[in-house]
């Protein structure tokens, strides 16, 4: 048996999604291979903080506990070449894993309990998160203290640029469950994404470090409270009426609704880039968005931005081969991703 699982794009509610927002996140067809190995066990964190997970749950003598250990994981989908696309390849291998060692208790392909799978692996991720170091964010928590800080205000500081580095669970929530969902405060709302909206996801030409840039913007805002909030509350509520704009049953207004939504979004962003003095938002995806006025649509960053996967939002009354043309003289890479349904799976080893 073998179990597969999707990355993801976090659309909207990108950093505010760490205070409690709603974020707008799809999964995306690019997916992980777990399969048992028998062997020694694997050097990935993320597969050994399943294996401890499991195994603190459950016992270390439990079936899946010891199956956990004997893991390994196929990520190559989600890197163009050797670099990495940001679509949370370490959370969909530790969903991917986690469904895998649970479903070894059955004779036959097991269902997934996917409550169980999406509690467990968000623990492992986040145990694994932790366990990576602390010195970035500690840095910069340092070069966020001014002269009048106190040692506590400042200690303050860096344990919640700690806090925030672990992540909101929105990337596991999305490889467990799939498709296009709210994931706000570890619930899940499935929602359905407008057929009057193309969706074309682009490579804006670099990685980026999303731990790195997540405990930058909690430096910043240590140091510059007023600005980096007021942009967070802007991204919450640009990412609310994305949302709301998914669930609505009319396909015109839901389709002008999160043209809108988004929109509102990339403005945000560019909002906390300028509260935080970060370079969130690539050249290549103002300029995106730029040009795609011409078309009716936008373009904006995904996850904790800076680089890796960029989207742009047509509607489907537009030319989509002329919206990548343009897209490609300004520097971006049209990807070839599309919603993914499925969520994680289980199949059995083809013979």
């Amino acid at each position: 048996m073998i179990a597969t699982a999707p990355g993801k794009l976090i659309l909207t509610g990108e950093y505010a999604v760490l205070d409690g927002a709603s974020a707008l996140v799809i999964a995306v067809d690019r997916r992980v291979t777990a399969r048992r190995h028998t062997g020694p066990r694997g050097s990935s964190p993320f597969l050994v903080a399943v294996a401890d997970e499991i195994a603190a749950k459950y016992g270390a003598d439990h079936p899946a506990a010891r199956a956990a250990l004997e893991i390994v994981a196929d990520s190559r989908a989600f890197f163009l070449g050797t670099t990495k696309l940001g679509l949370g390849s370490s959370a969909a291998v530790t969903v991917a894993a986690t469904a895998l060692a649970l479903a070894t208790t059955n004779d036959k392909v097991a269902v997934i309990d996917r409550d169980a799978v999406q509690t467990i692996a968000a623990a492992a991720h986040a145990a694994a998160q932790s366990a990576k170091p602390r010195a970035p964010a500690a840095e910069l928590s340092r070069r966020s203290r001014s002269p009048s800080r106190s040692d506590l205000s400042a200690q303050l500081g860096a344990e919640a640029i700690a806090t925030s580095v672990r992540g909101s669970g929105a990337d596991i929530a999305s490889a467990v469950h799939g498709g296009v969902i709210a994931f706000q405060k570890h619930e899940v709302t499935r929602l359905t994404w407008p057929r009057g909206v193309t969706l074309l996801p682009f490579f804006t030409g670099a990685a980026a470090d999303t731990a790195e840039l997540v405990a930058a913007v909690a430096a910043a805002r240590v140091a510059n409270k007023a600005a980096v909030e007021a942009a967070l509350a802007a991204i919450a509520k640009a990412s609310r009426a994305a949302c709301q704009a998914c669930e609505a049953r009319a396909p015109e207004i839901a389709a002008n609704a999160l043209l809108a939504a988004l929109a509102l979004a990339g403005h945000a962003i560019d909002q906390l880039a300028a509260a935080t003095g970060l370079p969130l938002v690539p050249p290549c995806v103002a300029d995106a968005r730029a040009v795609l006025a011409k078309c009716n649509g936008t373009a904006k960053t995904t996850g904790a931005g800076g680089g890796d996967v960029a989207i742009a939002v047509i509607p489907d009354t537009e030319d989509v081969s002329r919206a990548r043309r343009l897209l490609i003289e300004v520097g971006c890479q049209p990807l070839d991703l599309a919603v993914d349904t499925t969520g994680v799976d289980l199949q059995p080893v083809a013979q």
